[in-house]
């Protein structure tokens, strides 16, 4: 792709597409998940919640629509490793909401979760910036 090239390829813009709705879906799950401790639900499968490859966007990262090269690149490492590290904060939100915990568990997620959700989109948004081309400002 030329530099300043506006054109996407049909295969870059389907990932950037899938990018979108995946942040899209973990907007989605967070808000379930704020809901479940709200709700002190017991009986929530823990397991599920920690399966970072279980999650619609999860099954997306780890599924057969990415190539070798793409599960290869620093973009597709990083989101993965913060997304694994978001999942496993969860559990222990849920964790300690089941445990009757509530104070804890608000901390953990109106803190480090946001802050890790953050994180997560922003490296979301970077790995579609590089599949489109665009040049980052260097600071």
């Amino acid at each position: 792709m030329l530099q300043g090239d506006t054109r996407v390829d049909n295969k870059t813009g389907d990932k950037v597409g899938d990018l979108e709705q995946a942040i899209a879906a973990h907007v989605h799950w967070m808000t379930l998940l704020r809901q479940a401790v709200l709700d002190a639900v017991s009986g929530i499968d823990v397991e599920s919640i920690a399966a970072h490859n279980q999650c619609e966007f999860g099954k997306w990262l780890h599924g057969p629509g990415l190539t070798p090269d793409d599960r290869l690149t620093d973009d597709h490492l990083e989101v993965r490793r913060v997304h694994a590290e978001f999942h496993g904060l969860a559990r222990r939100i849920v964790e300690l909401a089941a445990a009757g915990q509530m104070a804890e568990a608000y901390t953990l997620l109106y803190g480090e979760y946001m802050t890790l959700s953050g994180r997560l989109v922003l490296a979301m948004r970077a790995w579609q910036t590089n599949l489109l081309g665009i040049r980052q400002p260097t600071q």
